[in-house]
């Protein structure tokens, strides 16, 4: 018994010091736990208060982690208020029927400007692709100048999934310059997937402005494979203006493959077919070189003498390559004029085209080289009225200085007279007094005839008393009777008054 009640007592003291030493580490633990939780809880709040992000960027990447780890796909919702774009285009990707309104919505959302363009490109170009006429009917929402590069993005991708659709379209909506360059672009990329069947379509066309534009588009991309073949098919075409069309088309695309094969063919018709082909080939080569375009034209001259072609095809390519040329390199293009033959123009128009391209970009520039061009042909007036003609839209007060510092001739009055025409409008007694200071009677008195006639309209006491007060010859106040009337107030001309 002594022992049995020992071993109890043995037994109940190892149970109540395991018991307690557990109880212990429980109690210990729990306030270990405790105090590392608030030691936490305590630096996050300092690290908060001192602006210190990191603790948060930690919690944001272990959240969005977390959504990742349970659920992959994005909320629909979500992707709609942060990337319209994108929810968008999704939607269309995804053969989801959207609703024009919906876009429209989208769209407004987004202020002009560069992000709203690429919006609306987008948003056509892969609605275009999926469903083309729920995407034009969106469209018509948008205002005139977004809705036409729309429509042609919308237009280009229809034709390159359903050529035959989109070709029917572009050739039933009203016709316009844009619409047309539409029939262009659609017969361009069906010839690209089928020539022969883009061709048939062309030819079955039965308006002419949209067979031209076709034919166009079509034997363009023909003559990028067999430019041979494209050409002996435009000399076919009976219509003298779909056959001309075509020709340019076709001889533009092979200039850009071989220059002298494309030479060579044509110079070798006759006649118009001949001077279309032959100005198309140095338009295309100087849109890249306009210096090789020149020593073409150049070597090819005596050629362009000889029996079928027009007089005026030295004078229309040489204009044309002028032009082209100034845009680039003006001072170039200023070089080479003076060194064309002044016959049939040729000198002096070239220089029409150079002068008024460079007073775009140059006005300074253009005005001390025209003034500076032969007087023989007009050449240096025509040139100067351009000039003028260009700074006065630019920077009016700048050119009207640069008029009234010019010293008195015929370059003069031409400038003075784009000044005139310019002002005669807003400040008709400012134009009549330019007017009347131009040197040649003549062109003198029909200027301040357009401006009193005009200032007339709208102010006739004005306009006569105006009159009344210029210096006339007995010859203008003849011509101005009408308006003058028979007034005692008309001063009798002076002594120092103009004369016949």
């Amino acid at each position: 018994m002594n022992i049995n009640y020992k071993s109890g007592l043995l037994i109940i003291a190892i149970a109540s010091f395991g018991f307690g030493m557990i109880t212990d580490r429980v109690l210990f633990s729990s306030k270990k736990s405790a105090a590392e939780t608030n030691l936490k809880y305590a630096k996050k709040i300092s690290t908060e208060v001192q602006g210190n992000g990191s603790a948060k960027r930690n919690l944001n990447k272990r959240d969005r982690q977390k959504d990742n780890d349970s659920d992959h796909e994005e909320d629909p919702l979500e992707i709609q208020e942060k990337d319209p774009v994108r929810y968008v285009i999704e939607q269309i990707e995804s053969g989801k029927r959207i609703d024009p309104a919906t876009v429209s919505s989208l769209l407004a959302q987004l202020s002009p400007g560069k992000k709203r363009r690429e919006f609306i490109e987008r948003v056509a170009s892969h609605w275009g692709r999926k469903d083309p006429r729920s995407a034009l009917a969106w469209t018509d929402t948008l205002v005139p100048s977004e809705q036409s590069r729309a429509k042609e993005r919308i237009i280009h991708e229809w034709a390159h999934t359903d050529p035959v659709g989109a070709a029917g379209y572009v050739t039933q909506i009203p016709k316009s310059q844009r619409t047309l360059d539409w029939v262009h672009a659609a017969a361009h990329i069906w010839a690209e997937q089928d020539q022969s069947a883009a061709l048939d379509w062309a030819m079955s066309l039965t308006d002419p402005a949209h067979r031209e534009r076709a034919l166009r588009g079509s034997t363009g991309v023909w003559a990028r494979t067999d430019p041979a073949a494209a050409s002996a098919f435009a000399l076919e075409i009976a219509d003298p203006y779909e056959r001309h069309s075509v020709i340019e088309s076709v001889a533009r695309r092979w200039a850009r493959q071989e220059t002298s094969e494309s030479l060579e063919w044509a110079l070798g018709m006759e006649g118009e077919n001949r001077d279309r082909a032959t100005m198309s080939i140095i338009e295309e080569i100087s849109a890249y070189n306009p210096k090789q375009a020149a020593e073409v034209f150049s070597e090819i001259s005596s050629s362009l003498s000889s029996q079928g072609t027009r007089e005026s095809i030295h004078r229309d390519i040489a204009r044309e390559l002028a032009g082209r040329w100034a845009t680039a390199n003006p001072a170039e293009a200023a070089e080479w004029v003076l060194e064309l033959p002044e016959s049939q123009h040729i000198q002096r128009e070239a220089a029409e085209r150079v002068a008024e391209r460079w007073a775009h970009s140059n006005p300074q520039a253009a005005a001390e080289w025209a003034i500076e061009l032969p007087e023989s042909d007009n050449i240096r007036r025509h040139a100067v009225e351009r000039v003028a003609g260009r700074w006065l839209r630019s920077d009016s007060l700048t050119a009207s200085e640069w008029i009234a510092d010019m010293p008195a001739g015929e370059a003069r009055d031409a400038a003075t007279g784009e000044l005139v025409r310019n002002i005669s409008g807003s400040d008709p007694a400012s134009a009549l007094s330019w007017a009347n200071s131009i040197g040649d009677d003549g062109y003198q008195t029909h200027l301040m005839g357009e401006v009193i006639e005009r200032w007339h309209e709208t102010d006739p006491n004005a306009a006569r008393s105006a009159l009344q007060a210029t210096d006339l010859s007995t010859r203008q106040r003849e011509k101005f009777q009408d308006i003058l009337g028979t007034s005692p107030s008309v001063p009798e001309p002076s002594k120092s008054s103009k004369t016949d």
